[in-house]
């Protein structure tokens, strides 16, 4: 993993109070998944950015209610590059996780910085706070087309464990 480029700045935020700041680098990581999956699946077409925005930030606000929920933010030059948003719950009945499971909700960068760190850093930030409050299990989605965030997750060191179908009703 490359080295965070230096005056990288974390910062660990809980509570909503910063959501609004989060939409440019989510618009970012929408046209991303936009451009790797046009479609979710047939008859599933992405949304446009303002849409995805309005459904990511309704799931965010209800997630800040829970005390474990948490958001680190990458600053370089006073300007928001990249940011990790973690909730806790139970973990997994059928596998001895721990007690809580952690789950990688969101973790954006800017196009311009991808693969200059920052996406690790920000893995290692939430790893320290996990630590801090005793979660050692810590799992993420992403979609199957999305080579590269597969090959960065790997490098990070998780592995794939479910596969996730998606399917409209038939009428």
């Amino acid at each position: 993993m490359p080295e965070p480029p230096p005056g990288l700045r974390l910062r660990r935020v809980e509570g909503g109070a910063e959501l609004d700041s989060l939409e440019p680098v989510w618009d970012a990581l929408q046209e991303h998944h936009a451009a790797m999956a046009p479609e979710l699946a047939p008859g599933t077409p992405k949304r446009d950015n303002a849409d995805a925005w309005r459904m990511r930030r309704l799931k965010y606000e209800r997630w800040v209610g829970d005390p474990d929920t948490f958001m680190v933010l990458a600053e370089l030059e006073g300007r928001l590059v990249g940011y990790a948003f973690v909730t806790v719950g139970p973990g997994y009945a059928s596998w001895a996780t721990g007690e809580r499971l952690a789950d990688l909700e969101t973790l954006s960068v800017v196009p311009d910085l991808r693969d200059a760190g920052i996406g690790g850093a920000l893995v290692e930030a939430v790893w320290g706070r996990l630590a801090e409050i005793g979660v050692t299990d810590l799992a993420v989605t992403t979609n199957e087309a999305n080579e590269g965030a597969r090959r960065f997750y790997e490098r990070s060191g998780f592995y794939p464990a479910f596969v996730t179908y998606h399917a409209k009703r038939r009428r």
